[in-house]
């Protein structure tokens, strides 16, 4: 079994996140109604992102994947609880919101844990080749965007931030800038070869992602997308730089293991 690696726990985590919201995203595209397949869904894509995650962990592969899925979960049930909608839900619906926790975090650990489990036991090595982690760099910038996003939106909201987001493209821009760097700085610290076209172009596709899924939660205008078009090609660049700067700190003292 390989070492632990830290770097690779926080790319889990960002590779689980966007699994989970990609899964969030299909649900609300193909109008899913049943709590069942809901939950079904979301568990379909904790699958996917621990799957990924194993393929692109450079440590235990199983571990860290668990690890990541579990923090994920902690990260969501921590904001909502936060939220003024998150106290009024406890306070009025308690009984079902500690259910809804409880089927969240078991769909969710479960699929990104199984899915862990199979890239690491059906799939063989992983290949040096820095083709793959355009599918990694776009699964994790799409899952950290929305990540810091959330984390940002309700920093602000709840006053824990000194300052005033008026509008959600500021919202938007913070999440974007800082979650693309986090990727890039993850992507480039667990690659083993230097993926820097790769993150280049996934880091694009990944806020694309991220983009979409705020045109499916709030009306968007013609020039609204004009500028969530190019807020993906910038999101590119800056998850190029900080897999650049991942990759020159820690990524090439490691590269080939």
């Amino acid at each position: 079994m390989r070492s632990f690696s830290l770097a690779s726990v926080i790319l889990s985590y960002f590779l689980v996140a966007g699994g989970l919201f990609a899964a969030l995203l299909a649900l609300a595209y193909m109008h899913v109604t049943s709590e069942a397949g809901g939950y079904l869904m979301l568990g379909c894509g904790a699958f996917a992102g621990g799957l990924i995650a194993a393929r692109a962990s450079r440590g235990s592969t199983i571990i860290e994947p668990a690890i990541g899925g579990l923090a994920v979960i902690g990260t969501v049930v921590a904001l909502v609880a936060t939220s003024d909608v998150g106290n009024m839900l406890w306070i009025n619906a308690h009984d079902q919101t500690l259910r809804a926790i409880v089927l969240l975090a078991a769909s969710s650990g479960v699929g990104a844990l199984v899915g862990a489990w199979i890239g690491e036991s059906q799939f063989g090595p992983a290949t040096l080749s820095p083709a793959p982690w355009f599918i990694y760099t776009a699964f994790a910038t799409f899952g950290a965007c929305v990540i810091v996003s959330m984390i940002v939106g309700v920093l602000f909201a709840t006053g824990r931030v000194s300052g005033e987001v008026k509008e959600l493209g500021q919202v938007v821009l913070l999440g974007i800038g800082a979650g693309c760097l986090l990727a890039g700085l993850a992507v480039g610290a667990s690659a083993r070869s230097r993926p820097l076209l790769a993150s280049l172009v996934g880091g694009a596709a990944g806020v694309a992602g991220f983009c979409f899924l705020l045109s499916r939660a709030a009306t968007t205008d013609r020039d609204q997308l004009t500028g969530l078009i190019a807020l993906s090609v910038a999101g590119g660049v800056v998850t190029l730089i900080g897999t650049l700067l991942g990759w020159i700190v820690v990524g090439r003292r490691l590269a080939g293991t």
